[in-house]
C-alpha cells in the first residue's frame, strides 16, 4: 500500500533508489550499462513480436483505418491529460466540470494523477492514468520488487479461475489505492448509465498501473466488462496474467521502445549476453 507518512515515504524512496542502483549501475557499471540499453533496444527492434504467427495478416481497408483512428483518438486524450493543464484537457476532448466524477490533479508516491470522466458521445467512462512525469511517479515506477498477485476471473458472478503470479509492487499499490477512490462514484455511474462501457487508458508507467487496475476492477461483479488501453506499457506482470488479459487489454508498443521490454527477466538475460 501507499505510504502513509513522510517517514514511510522516505524509507521507500531509499529502498528504491538503493535497489535501482544495485540493479544498473552496481552491476552493470556506466559504460555497459550505456551499452546495454543500446543493444536492447536494437534487439527490440528486430524482434517479431510475441503474438505475431505465420497467419498474421496486415489490417486494410475501412475497418483498419477506423480502428487506428479510434486509438489514435484515445493516444491524443491520453496525453493530453499528462501533459497540460486540466482546463485544456476538458477543453479538447469536449468535456465539462458535470462529466468528471472524481480527479486527483497531485501525484505523491504510489499516488498518481488520474481523472475519471463522462464521455457522453463515445457513452463510456473513460479512467486516464497518468505516467511517469513528476520525481514522486518515478520513484513509483523504481519500486520494482516482485510481489504476489492473483487474479480471480469471475463468470456470470461466479469464481471460474485464479490466476497466480507477481506483479510490479510500486504499480499494484497505485493500481489498488486508485481502486478504493474510483470504484464508488464508478458503481454509481454504471447503475445510472447501465449502457456506458468502462475504458482504463494510460501511457508508459500509467498503461501498467490501468493494466493493474483493470484486473482489479474486473473481479468486481459491476465492473466485469471493463477494458484497457495500454500505450507503451511498462513490464508489470508475470507471463501467465499477461496472457490471462489478452480478450480485454490492448497493448500499444511503438517498435523499439525500451520502456514495455524492460524488466528485470529481460535485465539479465541481456547481461549475460552482453558479459
Amino acid at each position: 500500500s501507499p505510504p502513509v507518512s513522510c517517514c514511510e515515504a522516505a524509507a521507500v524512496a531509499a529502498r528504491t533508489a538503493r535497489r535501482a542502483w544495485e540493479l544498473t549501475v552496481g552491476r552493470w557499471g556506466l559504460h555497459g550499462l550505456a551499452f546495454g540499453i543500446k543493444r536492447h533496444m536494437k534487439r527490440q527492434g528486430n524482434l517479431q513480436h510475441e503474438y505475431r504467427g505465420s497467419d498474421c495478416l496486415q489490417l486494410k481497408g475501412h475497418d483498419a483505418h477506423t480502428e487506428v483512428a479510434y486509438l489514435l483518438e484515445h493516444l491524443k486524450l491520453c496525453m493530453f491529460y499528462s501533459k497540460n493543464r486540466f482546463s485544456e484537457f476538458l477543453k479538447f476532448g469536449g468535456y465539462s466540470q458535470e462529466d468528471v466524477l472524481i480527479h486527483k490533479s497531485r501525484a505523491r508516491l504510489m499516488q498518481p494523477s488520474f481523472v475519471l470522466v463522462r464521455d457522453q458521445k463515445a457513452k463510456c467512462f473513460l479512467l486516464f492514468i497518468r505516467g511517469a512525469i513528476s520525481p514522486r511517479e518515478r520513484l513509483t515506477a523504481a519500486s520494482s520488487v516482485e510481489v504476489p498477485f492473483h487474479h480471480i476471473v469471475l463468470n456470470e458472478g461466479q469464481i471460474d479461475n485464479v490466476i497466480l503470479g507477481y506483479a510490479h509492487c510500486g504499480m499494484l499499490a497505485a493500481a489498488r489505492w486508485i481502486s478504493n477512490l474510483v470504484m464508488p462514484p464508478l458503481r454509481n455511474a454504471v447503475r445510472e448509465f447501465p449502457d456506458y462501457q468502462i475504458k482504463v487508458i494510460g501511457h508508459s508507467m500509467g498503461a501498467g498501473i490501468g493494466a493493474i487496475l483493470t484486473y482489479i476492477l474486473r473481479e468486481h461483479y459491476d465492473f466485469t466488462s471493463c477494458t484497457c488501453l495500454a500505450f507503451g506499457p511498462a513490464a508489470c506482470m508475470t507471463w501467465e496474467l499477461a496472457e490471462s488479459g489478452k480478450d480485454f487489454i490492448t497493448s500499444l508498443v511503438n517498435r523499439d521502445d525500451v520502456v514495455p521490454a524492460l524488466s528485470k527477466v529481460a535485465m539479465e538475460s541481456l547481461r549475460s549476453e552482453v558479459f
